[in-house]
């Protein structure tokens, strides 16, 4: 009997490691015959024969809401399919309302979520999905490679403390802004120590892939903080006050919003996460510095990272540590073995529990069609429609680039100046993403 094939909707051109590994782990299993189409390359997916599979699936590097992802026919034409329909959502604090009508009026049927099961109630409170089964997953994690990375001792290593990361929105809460605190923070206490540090929230500076890999093989140490977001804005009203204030006081800092605007909606709905690149610190054996947190459990204070309280008030203590290349390599062979080798937190594991999920979902026996026959009849689909298919994409582009532009340019909360660096760095970012497409439309 042939298996289940499924139509999994993921942007496989993602410049982040994270993204393409958590794809491929959810595609591993060998339980359906995976057909993996990337929207964001192929446009002509609405042309497609849906009745050729048997479950359709969205990742979560296709966002739901935005049509520059998912074109209002495509939408029109997965509403119509019969079959069983699921799909991964992360950075959930957005858009809710919109995400919870699109879950409704697509009719999915299963959706695996990074809220922590004791909150999804409060963080999806829409009694048109309570058929909607709800399965609390990690960020990422542990592929099989972590597990070959050979790295050097941390004496052998250069850099002292290293961190990439970028500026979040103020409206996102106390947890997001952390991201950048640590590092801003970090570098004025380190001033006079001494210590060799390579750490930036510049988009420009941001490295990717096997790059990151090195960046964090040649550092004793590296900074993290939770995932996620401590503010839950269900229908844009946080961000427009947010963005309101900053219209009028275009010099404020995170803690004046903080304590004009942001202070009441903190912690509505706590989404905190471990973020997947605290299994790729695990697996090149590169310490952590961190924030205290729940980390979804999977790492403790002391034990697997340096605590850095947010106050920064045993940073002193934390300099005697990062300065004890012993303790250093001691903490980070048992992160290794702890969040690595023990397997605890495979892919295998996470991919066989995608798997029975959308097993037990399953609407109907499935079709009798081999992975072969789909593969082939999508192949000579795509060849029929290339040109369209080209066209399509770079209008969507063009709306993109323009729709982002002029929201930019009659944004008051910026003077020219300003607005000439947010669109530098927006476009630096964009170009990174759409270079990796370029290579890959169909």
């Amino acid at each position: 009997m042939n298996k289940p094939n499924i139509l999994f909707l993921a942007d496989m051109t993602h410049p982040a490691k994270a993204v393409m590994d958590h794809i491929m782990a959810i595609t591993k299993s060998d339980k359906f015959n995976w057909h993996v189409i990337n929207p964001l390359t192929c446009k002509i997916i609405d042309r497609f024969d849906f009745s050729l599979f048997d479950a359709i699936g969205l990742h979560y590097s296709i966002k739901s809401y935005n049509n520059y992802y998912l074109s209002s026919s495509l939408k029109k034409r997965i509403s119509e399919f019969n079959g069983t329909k699921f799909l991964f959502l992360q950075d959930e604090y957005q858009y809710v309302n919109l995400v919870q009508d699109f879950l409704y009026s697509l009719g999915f049927d299963l959706l695996f979520t990074l809220v922590n099961s004791s909150m999804i109630h409060k963080a999806y409170p829409d009694p048109r999905l309570n058929s909607l089964k709800k399965i609390s997953v990690l960020t990422g994690y542990v592929q099989d490679y972590m597990k070959l990375i050979v790295s050097p001792p941390i004496y052998s290593r250069k850099i002292d403390v290293s961190y990439r990361g970028r500026p979040n929105e103020y409206w996102l809460g106390s947890l997001a802004n952390e991201k950048q605190k640590i590092a801003t923070e970090f570098i004025k206490y380190s001033n006079k120590r001494g210590l060799c540090l390579d750490i930036s929230v510049e988009e420009s500076k941001r490295v990717y892939g096997d790059s990151w890999l090195k960046l964090l093989m040649n550092s004793k140490a590296v900074l993290g903080t939770e995932s996620g977001a401590s503010i839950w804005d269900f229908d844009s009203t946080i961000e427009k006050k947010t963005k309101n204030f900053l219209k009028k006081n275009k010099k404020a800092d995170f803690e004046l919003v903080y304590e004009n605007v942001l202070k009441p909606y903190e912690g509505n709905v706590l989404y905190n996460a471990v973020s997947p690149r605290v299994f790729e610190a695990a697996a090149t054996r590169t310490p952590m510095v961190m924030f205290p947190g729940e980390y979804s459990g999977v790492c403790k204070s002391d034990i697997h990272y340096i605590p850095l309280e947010k106050d920064f008030t045993n940073f002193d203590d934390v300099i005697l540590k990062l300065k004890n290349n012993d303790y250093l390599q001691e903490l980070a062979d048992r992160t290794y073995n702890d969040l690595i080798a023990s397997n605890l937190f495979s892919q295998h594991i996470f991919s066989n529990l995608v798997s029975n999920e959308i097993e037990k979902c399953l609407k109907i026996k499935p079709k009798n069609y081999s992975k072969l026959e789909i593969s082939l009849k999508l192949k000579d689909s795509i060849n029929k429609h290339k040109y369209l298919n080209k066209t399509y994409c770079l209008i969507t582009e063009i709306v993109f680039i323009s729709h982002n532009f002029f929201k930019l340019l009659f944004d008051s909360r910026y003077n020219l100046l300003s607005k000439s660096k947010v669109l530098g760095a927006g476009f630096a970012r964009y170009m990174i993403y759409l270079l990796a497409r370029l290579k890959n439309y169909s």
